[in-house]
């Protein structure tokens, strides 16, 4: 199923809480927003920001790696330079994700039933099913299975027809929020001057508060319009495609509506938005929705219009300033999250076809089965994509625990000497190991510090990478278990190890290793 339209009904409901629903300055803002439900192909770019503002004072007092943790996702925001979509499913799409200052350039193609993502540094393309991607990405999928069977086109309009009648009715009850104008600019799209109609709007969390009452009111006084829009409804359920009503499991009563029972269903709508109205005026006095509705939240928005009614380019930011975090305990003094984008060539043929995967291609079994070693192998070591996985979030850096008791436990002398089970500490570290039983020889290799290991039971001399290694201790069979000592052992894999007390009176021996 298609993502292009349910990108739109989002923007739709994003600018259903920004605008409200007079008009002004000329512009039918009513007719603006269900315009949108229409685009069916376009080219365009855009991108999403996430800043976290932390509180200094509070972080210094974190440990070193969790102040670099921090800084790494204090600045999120995925940049998309060019994006074309069409009215079959297909979409091509270059930009990139960066992490604070670490940008990692992408390119990301889609057909129904393909995606293709190639990411710059890596030596192999992903490829992904589109269909498991985009299971239930239409509403009401997840409820009607059956949908995904459909063919897309239907079922995508059979859901904006939909729409455009539900979001019509609440956008034309919304009043406009306290600051809202509209003006005529000229603006460049996709470098080129074009006349729009630019509408501004403002509010606080406060006042978006506000517009819930004053948006129910409106429709308790509209009963006739209720039963209009339930009319509609009707009317659009009764005219489904059969196979699209099987999909549903809507039966002949379900579509074949009395005139009683459309007033029986537009009084029942009426009844429940009075409750509704009812329960607003305690929940408001409530101090949970004084903490969610205030001026702690803010938004700002400006959206432009072409002569259409085509939003062609939106700036839209949320902020929420500290207040909101206290009562959590999470040193932030703010968030802001900040979107724009910019859309041209509307319901043009965009030129896409279905897409070509590469003989290279991994597909997400084989990439979730490598180890992060491997991964690494997969990029080239001066990309972007490399230093982010490698230097920032150290993902081939290891650590795992074992127990004195539990699992396959590690043991220790009376002099407090500890010793590794060799084949545990292995599988942990992803080193498949042999045992030559006539030899009585352990031999493994470890990939990161390039070395072959030979182990002799009852000896204490090792073989390393052919050299031979003296050894503090021998290698000990107990209880069926090959065991090392975890000075020689760890020593060699460049490893450290603690010792700490476990909640149930265990000792535990957690292993590092920085990579």
């Amino acid at each position: 199923m298609k993502k292009r339209g349910l990108g739109m009904a989002l923007v739709a409901l994003l600018i259903v809480v920004l605008v409200g629903c007079q008009a002004v300055g000329g512009v039918n803002l009513n007719e603006m927003l269900t315009k949108q439900l229409d685009v069916r192909s376009s080219a365009g770019s855009g991108s999403v920001e996430v800043q976290l503002n932390w509180d200094e004072e509070a972080i210094a007092a974190e440990d070193e790696e969790t102040q670099r943790m921090i800084k790494l996702f204090s600045r999120i925001k995925l940049q998309l330079d060019q994006v074309r979509s069409d009215e079959k499913g297909n979409m091509n799409a270059s930009g990139s994700l960066s992490l604070n200052e670490r940008t990692v350039p992408f390119a990301l193609q889609v057909d129904p039933t393909t995606v293709v993502l190639t990411v710059e540094g890596a030596k192999r393309p992903l490829v992904l099913d589109a269909e498991e991607l985009q299971a239930g990405s239409l509403t009401g999928e997840d409820l009607f299975p059956g949908i995904s069977g459909m063919t897309s086109q239907v079922a995508e309009q059979a859901v904006r027809d939909a729409l455009k009648q539900v979001v019509s009715f609440v956008v034309g009850h919304l009043p406009n929020p306290p600051k809202i104008e509209a003006a005529a600019v000229q603006v460049p799209i996709n470098g080129t001057q074009t006349d729009l109609m630019k509408v501004h709007a403002e509010l606080n969390g406060k006042e978006l508060g506000e517009l819930i009452p004053a948006f129910l009111d409106s429709v308790l006084t509209d009963g006739q319009g209720v039963k209009g829009l339930i009319e509609k409804l009707a009317a659009w359920a009764s005219d489904l495609p059969q196979d699209l009503k099987d999909a549903l499991g809507l039966e002949p009563e379900d579509t074949e509506w009395s005139p009683e029972d459309l007033t029986e269903a537009a009084q029942s709508v009426m009844d429940g938005v009075k409750e509704l109205r009812d329960d607003y005026e305690e929940a408001s006095s409530d101090e949970d929705w004084k903490q969610t509705f205030n001026e702690a939240l803010t938004f700002k928005g400006d959206f432009y219009a072409d002569k259409s009614l085509h939003i062609r380019k939106s700036d839209v930011e949320i902020a929420l300033d500290a207040s909101l975090f206290d009562e959590e305990d999470i040193p932030l003094k703010g968030v802001v999250i900040r979107t724009s984008q910019e859309t041209w060539n509307i319901n043009e043929d965009q030129g896409l076809g279905e897409v070509e995967v590469p003989a290279n291609a991994m597909d997400v079994e084989e990439l979730a089965a490598m180890k992060p070693r491997k991964l690494l192998n997969q990029l080239s070591v001066d990309s972007a994509v490399y230093g982010l996985l490698k230097n920032d979030l150290q993902i081939d850096d290891q650590y795992f625990i074992l127990s004195s008791e539990w699992g396959v436990p590690f043991a220790s002398d009376d002099d407090g000497n500890v010793y590794l089970p060799i084949k545990e500490t292995m599988r942990e570290l992803g080193n498949p190991i042999t045992f030559d039983a006539t030899r009585k020889q352990i031999r493994f290799y470890d990939e990161p510090t390039i070395q072959e290991f030979v182990l002799t039971l009852g000896s204490d001399k090792a073989l390393v990478n052919g050299e031979t290694v003296q050894l503090q201790s021998p290698v000990a069979r107990l209880g069926g278990v090959s065991y090392m000592s975890a000075d020689d052992l760890l020593g060699l894999l460049h490893a450290t190890y603690e010792l700490t007390d476990g909640y149930d009176g265990e000792q535990l021996l957690e292993v590092k290793r920085d990579l």
